[in-house]
């Protein structure tokens, strides 16, 4: 194979979590494949070079993240790896859980993001979060192999993010807060930490917690207790006690079928496995301990996962370049490039479309991933059958655009990508039967999946052509 045929990447991921924040650099080995559809460049090998020390996510005070000490920590982690950021192809900087709720969190990514090197930086909501996690845990991996139904529940230091997986897709989310660091002590036992939602078990223990107070081992074991109870209240949709009430997050979980087994990751995994007995002055032990309880108990069926604490930072960026069919329509090419916009899939049943079908498709896919519809640009990833005909286009069209009248409204790109060669056919057809006429954006023959962040150039050899580079969030399998 000649040079011109590979590709070698260095990736870079950052995970600022509520008790602990990590990176990881791998190397991306990309080769280049012809296909049908044109050609593109493939991740063929991903190998880790180096995994960071986990270093308690530093604070000032109980609204900011000090900004100082974890850019300090990220320099020596470089240095340690011998890497520097002129070595980064492209990387991801999340910042999820309590973390992503401080009032620096979003500076804070975007100034990461700008130092560490050409990275996709996001603010994890909680379902988005849920949807990493449990890539990142290899439970959506598993759900495809093992053509299982599978909920993965990742517990940091705030939450719990509680993902179902099938046939290696993320079809529900939800998140609470339950976490093993929503209070944190010294080695006196002396409360140095209170997250807002511990404040919600105050009057069921009867103890108003503050800082300096000694906590005790009967405390430390009702709390975990009780979050323990109420995480898997909300687990097996039988929410009862106000307490599961306040601590949900999002919507309860919606699906109704059938959990073929449970997978936990994040730091309170190590717990639940029994892979480390070590302390960190928070309810980390604790908690794993009476969710084993309660395994025990209802007789679950647990899996072990390949990622535990590190789940949400082996996700990292990886470049791959894809050229869009020659069907495609742009309306503005001055609206070209744009970049770092985020890839939403709705999921259509292609056999029976109806323009309420797709609305209520696109809307599901923007609450799943904590999207505010006309707040910023994303791009709608449609695959398969959309319909042949004028009509069925139509169909189609009137739905997609009944669903985003902000972005309209807001004159923000509209932006389709399909993987059949309809994109020409759509984006006309949207601006003869719609209000939506301009800032139109529809290529196809692309292959991206719900996650990832593309980039789109302007287009090339004369118009025929527009290059789509694909960054996605990189998991070890």
């Amino acid at each position: 194979m000649t040079e011109e045929h590979t590709l070698t990447l260095t990736s870079c991921g950052i995970d600022v979590g509520t008790t602990t924040s990590h990176l990881i650099f791998s190397k991306l080995k990309l080769e280049k494949v012809f296909t049908q559809r044109g050609v593109k460049f493939e991740v063929t090998e991903r190998e880790i070079l180096y995994k960071s020390r986990i270093m308690l996510t530093p604070l000032i005070d109980g609204s900011n993240i000090d900004y100082l000490n974890l850019v300090e920590f990220i320099k020596d982690e470089y240095n340690r790896a011998n890497v520097s950021i002129d070595d980064i192809d492209t990387g991801a900087v999340i910042i999820t859980g309590e973390s992503a709720k401080k009032e620096n969190a979003e500076e804070l990514v975007k100034s990461l993001a700008h130092k560490a090197g050409k990275f996709v930086c996001a603010a994890a909501g909680p379902n988005f979060e849920s949807v990493i996690a449990a890539m990142g845990s290899g439970a959506a991996l598993y759900s495809k192999e093992s053509k299982k139904t599978v909920i993965n529940i990742d517990i940091g230091g705030g939450t719990s993010n509680i993902a179902i997986a099938k046939d290696g897709d993320i079809i529900d989310a939800a998140c609470v807060n339950v976490g093993g660091r929503l209070i944190a002590f010294d080695r006196e036992n002396r409360i140095i930490r209170i997250e807002a939602p511990i404040r919600n078990l105050e009057e069921k223990i009867g103890v108003k917690f503050d800082y300096d107070m000694v906590i005790t081992e009967d405390q430390k074991k009702t709390i975990s207790k009780i979050l323990a109870e109420s995480l898997f209240e909300v687990l097996n949709k039988s929410i009862k006690t106000e307490v599961a009430r306040k601590l949900l997050m999002t919507n309860p979980i919606e699906y109704e079928g059938k959990i073929d087994e449970m997978i936990f990751s994040g730091g309170v995994a190590e717990y639940i496995y029994n892979k480390t007995d070590e302390e960190f002055g928070d309810l980390g032990k604790y908690l794993g301990e009476e969710i084993r309880k309660i395994v025990k108990t209802q007789k679950i069926q647990l899996h072990e996962p390949q990622e535990m604490i590190r789940a949400t930072v082996i996700g990292a960026g990886q470049y791959t370049l894809q050229v869009s069919g020659v069907t495609t329509h742009i309306s503005d090419t001055e609206i070209l490039p744009i970049h770092n916009i985020p890839v939403l899939e709705p999921k259509l049943d292609t056999k029976n479309i109806t323009s309420e079908s797709v609305k209520k498709a696109i809307l599901k896919s923007f609450n799943l991933f904590d999207v505010v519809e006309g707040e910023h640009s994303v791009a709608l990833s449609f695959k398969g059958a959309i319909g042949g005909s004028y009509a069925g286009l139509t169909t189609f069209v009137k739905g997609v655009v009944s669903a985003i009248p902000n972005t309209i409204e807001s004159s923000l790109p509209i932006i389709m990508i399909f993987d059949r060669d309809i994109g020409n056919s759509v984006g006309n057809v949207m601006k003869r039967e719609t209000e939506a006429r301009e800032n139109i954006i529809s290529v196809d023959e692309i292959n991206v999946e719900e996650g990832d962040f593309i980039d789109i150039d302007k287009p090339k050899v004369g118009g025929q052509v527009v290059p789509v580079v694909v960054k996605s969030l990189i998991f070890s399998h």
